[in-house]
């Protein structure tokens, strides 16, 4: 019996391997590139960008398709009783794409390259608080050593945010980028196409299955989704939700969606009048009509939000009230912080994620019921986040993927990081996330990130109207890319997708 069961295995993996073709070059459409764009995974310039650096880096850790963290390059973490230093044992056996052994030296250059203010790392605002550059080494080729200046439990964490992705020791140039990962690198045309070729040296026996990965700058929704039905590309990323139903009725293509925590949202800056005023940051909050915001710029796809980022993480603060339309208090808030007459505000905007431009264009349309006037300054999706206007308005666009609360906080809420777009800033708020950051005990830690949510709640500068579903499109005949709630197309993961 135990023999048959085998063969019949055996037979099942021969079966299953035989539907497997192996080669052809996966071409996929993608928005947000511009001239700006860098093959530096430790930058962050747009989604082509990263979804570039997913298919040629690895990171210590990472996120699955339901968002659990598990170890990558890393095999396991341990720390002392106070938790101020830790050692990370890497696995051994991988290799660079030139050949070359991964191994410890490589975490430490990559960790300090983050540390060096100069580099612009957008790791710096996430490491620099609990970590210095001289306290991270190599005990072994396999064993790193990191003392922290205060006792950090997210670690593990923090190291699987998207800008942590490890480079190679020496790395001082990204034109001709050294990865782990499946794909290593072809060519380029700075904002219009990156080709990538198949790693032979990759950890994955068998896989990658596909020869390469061309990876095509399409900016515009409706042109992305035109190339993909002219065959122009097999895959496009961040499909318009207004463009669903065209995909799901063309038998020749397939609809993917994914829940997720990802925002199209926006944020007031707290340094330019009229948002320096907490009172009118929040009758901007409630002079939006969230259900109609989901309804009609997400189509459906999507959840109502309540002005807080990471929906999906377990200490989400689901205990606070679902902040509800409500024009007359909003009225009431902006008299008394002095605009009684027409308030008029410049509001910066593009079509460059997925509900942002139509929800610009629905919050515009909403503000006039109380009185505001908001004029959109409108720019191509390529220049929107390199472009003077960037984090220059008093009111803007944005669009966070999927995130822990701790990767949120250090990359969108910490003091002088970059992508802290409004500028905003809380004395009582840093104290709370510190305290989450320093306890193992998870109850306590809750309750700390509770409190912080809390003063994000009242006191925040972002709008946060919903949380879209991940959409994307593909030929019928691309198989293997599974959903991920982390990031669009699978977590931009190609490893496992082949031609049927």
């Amino acid at each position: 019996m135990g023999a048959a069961c085998v063969a019949l295995s055996m037979a099942e993996k021969a079966a299953f391997a035989q539907e497997i073709r192996r080669g052809g070059t996966l071409r996929i459409g993608l928005g947000s590139a511009g001239a700006k764009s860098s093959l530096n995974p430790l930058v962050s310039t747009g989604d082509m960008d990263f979804a570039v650096s997913q298919a040629i880096y690895d990171r210590l850790t990472d996120f699955d398709g339901k968002g659990q963290l598990y170890n990558n390059l890393a095999e396991e973490f341990s720390h002392n009783h106070t938790g101020d230093v830790w050692k990370i044992k890497l696995r051994s056996g991988i290799v660079w794409h030139d050949g070359s052994p991964f191994n410890a030296d490589d975490v430490v250059y990559t960790l300090q390259y983050a540390l060096n203010p100069d580099t612009k790392a957008d790791a710096y605002s996430s490491l620099q608080p609990f970590l210095r550059a001289d306290e991270v080494k190599a005990l072994d080729p396999t064993t790193v050593a990191i003392t922290l200046t205060r006792p950090y439990a997210l670690l593990p964490e923090i190291l699987g945010s998207k800008v942590m992705s490890i480079i190679k020791n020496g790395t001082t140039s990204f034109d001709l980028p050294v990865g782990t990962g499946p794909f290593k690198f072809n060519s380029w045309e700075r904002g219009q196409r990156v080709s990538l070729v198949r790693s032979d040296s990759f950890r994955q026996a068998g896989k990658p299955y596909l020869d390469g990965v061309e990876y095509i700058a399409i900016n515009d929704a409706t042109a992305r989704m035109n190339a993909l039905s002219a065959g122009q590309v097999d895959a496009i990323a961040q499909l318009d939700a207004s463009l669903a139903g065209i995909i799901s009725a063309n038998p020749a293509l397939k609809l993917l969606q994914s829940k997720s925590s990802a925002t199209t949202d926006q944020y007031m800056m707290v340094n330019k009048k009229p948002f320096d005023d907490v009172r009118v940051r929040q009758a901007f909050r409630l002079m939006i009509d969230r259900k109609q915001l989901v309804g009609n710029a997400l189509s459906g796809y999507g959840a109502i939000g309540n002005d807080l980022h990471c929906i999906t993480d377990p200490d989400y603060a689901t205990s606070l009230p679902q902040r509800e339309y409500d024009p007359d208090q909003a009225k009431a808030l902006l008299r008394k912080a002095g605009y009684d007459n027409e308030l008029s505000v410049q509001f910066y905007a593009a079509d460059a994620a997925p509900g942002m431009l139509s929800s610009a264009t629905l919050i515009a349309n909403q503000a006039k019921k109380i009185g505001v006037k908001l004029e959109l300054v409108v720019v191509p999706p390529d220049s929107y986040y390199a472009g003077p206007n960037f984090k220059n308005t008093p009111i803007a666009c944005s669009d966070w993927g999927q995130h822990t609360l701790e990767s949120q906080f250090t990359q969108g809420y910490a003091r002088n990081a970059y992508w802290n777009e409004p500028d905003w800033t809380n004395d009582a708020f840093d104290e709370w996330v510190s305290k989450a950051r320093t306890t193992f005990k998870d109850e306590e830690r809750r309750s700390y990130y509770a409190e912080a949510q809390k003063i994000l709640w009242n006191e925040g500068a972002y709008i946060i109207w919903g949380f879209r579903d991940l959409l994307d499109a593909t030929s019928s005949k691309v198989q293997g890319i599974e959903p991920s709630t982390q990031r669009n197309l699978g977590y931009y993961r190609f490893e496992s997708v082949y031609f049927a």
